[in-house]
């Protein structure tokens, strides 16, 4: 069963811990069963949102959500092409000013949930868990509510009565080109091994939420085709991710720099190129930066990335 709540409505004593979904969680702790809350964002990126419409701020070159950033300035960057634009003073739907910046790591969440219910055993599962302190498989069994990001789909669990998104608009601003298909997937799959769904959302009335609480793949379906197509995703175009990784920020430019320059210089001018600039990526002491490649025939210059893979540490490939 599907249950969709107005985030725009919904008294939430908590951010993202709606009223409705604290009775809920409640109510499944006392049949001693157990609850699984999806919110997908390791960190506090913060996604632009109207909360009279609903309406969600997204790249017109890739139809991905725009990332809210205030150093140097404040503006909106598409982590997949960086583009850039302005943070408007009202929403180019219904024209309203309700704009609202959204973000909120899921570890804070965790010490909300530990405020509500300081009895309950709660376990998070995440990457960053995983690096730190390891996800104990005892723990998670024994967990009355679990919090997780896309890694709870790894795991076999047991006695979930209750699947919760908290945000679902934390699930789309995830900056790939089929985010909305990975969640259409996610929640079709809990709900067909028999979970309560909730779906808290500022936007109940989106076209993924009718599809999915209707189980209407095949509208789905033409809907994310005709999107891909439009804006040159696989299957329709290759698409490729140059990573380049590095304890010190000045070898990656060096090395990126190079490379971006050498493919320009490849490429034909069908195949699109999108270059990180100055957005940096950190895990595990490492900075990261990117180069996107979007087109047909990519062959010839992902022998060029192989050669440079060979010949420097850090660089690595991603075909999507």
């Amino acid at each position: 069963m599907f249950t969709i709540i107005d985030l725009t409505y919904a008294r939430c004593p908590l951010p993202f811990l709606s009223d409705e979904l604290i009775q809920k969680i409640t109510e499944v702790r006392a049949d001693g069963k157990k609850c699984l809350l999806f919110f997908n964002r390791r960190w506090s990126a913060r996604t632009l949102i109207c909360k009279d419409c609903g309406y969600q701020f997204l790249c017109e070159r890739c139809d991905l959500a725009m990332i809210v950033h205030t150093s140097p300035t404040r503006r909106l960057l598409c982590h997949h092409c960086s583009a850039e634009s302005e943070i408007p003073h009202s929403c180019p739907k219904c024209h309203g000013t309700n704009l609202n910046s959204i973000g909120f790591g899921i570890q804070k969440i965790e010490e909300n949930l530990k405020k509500l219910f300081p009895e309950a055993r709660i376990a998070r599962i995440d990457s960053d868990k995983k690096r730190s302190d390891g996800i104990q498989f005892q723990e998670i069994s024994e967990a009355e509510i679990l919090l997780s990001t896309e890694m709870g789909n790894t795991l076999s669990i047991e006695w979930i009565e209750l699947v919760a998104f908290l945000l679902l608009e934390s699930e789309i601003a995830v900056p790939e080109y089929d985010i909305e298909e990975k969640i259409y997937t996610n929640i079709a799959y809990n709900a067909r091994k028999g979970s309560d769904i909730y779906i808290q959302t500022f936007a109940p009335k989106s076209d993924l939420v009718k599809n999915i609480t209707e189980g209407n793949y095949r509208d789905f379906l033409i809907h994310t085709l005709a999107e891909r197509k439009t804006f040159s995703y696989p299957p329709y175009k290759e698409l490729v991710h140059i990573w380049v990784r590095d304890p010190s920020k000045e070898r990656i430019k060096d090395i990126i720099y190079k490379l971006r320059n050498k493919l320009e210089i490849l490429k034909t001018p069908e195949v699109e190129l999108y270059f990180d600039k100055e957005l940096f990526t950190k895990r595990n002491n490492e900075y990261g930066q990117k180069i996107v490649l979007k087109g047909d025939n990519l062959s010839p210059l992902l022998v060029e990335i192989e050669k440079e893979i060979f010949r420097n540490r850090g660089v690595s490939l991603e075909r999507k």
